[in-house]
């Protein structure tokens, strides 16, 4: 059995690099994404995905960066993920509205 080398720790980090896998930076992305419409503030997601995923504030800045459109990067399966995000939260606040109109017309 082969043992895995340590990564290098250079000064101020605390922990050995570790590069998330596609399937992870879609989720985290994905949650900052949810976040971010929910209308969180920066703030706030910085700490729940800090607490959630074990990651440093650099990269959740990164992660939001990217969701916001700040990032000059595009790419294609975040703007479906991100257009698939808006429109459930279009159509609960849609719903919403509807049966608060219904209610006043009683």
């Amino acid at each position: 059995m082969k043992i895995p080398k340590r990564g290098i720790i250079r000064p101020g980090q605390r922990h050995y690099y570790r590069k998330g896998t596609r399937q992870q930076i879609d989720e985290r992305r994905g949650f900052v994404a949810r976040m971010l419409a929910q209308g969180a503030t920066k703030t706030e997601i910085h700490r729940a995905v800090r607490e959630k995923f074990k990651i440093c504030w650099r990269q959740c800045d990164r992660y939001l960066a990217f969701v916001s459109g700040t990032n000059a990067r595009t790419d294609t399966r975040l703007a479906r993920a991100h257009a698939g995000v808006s429109q459930t939260l279009l159509d609960k606040m849609h719903a919403d509205l509807l049966i608060a109109y219904s209610a006043s017309m009683k």
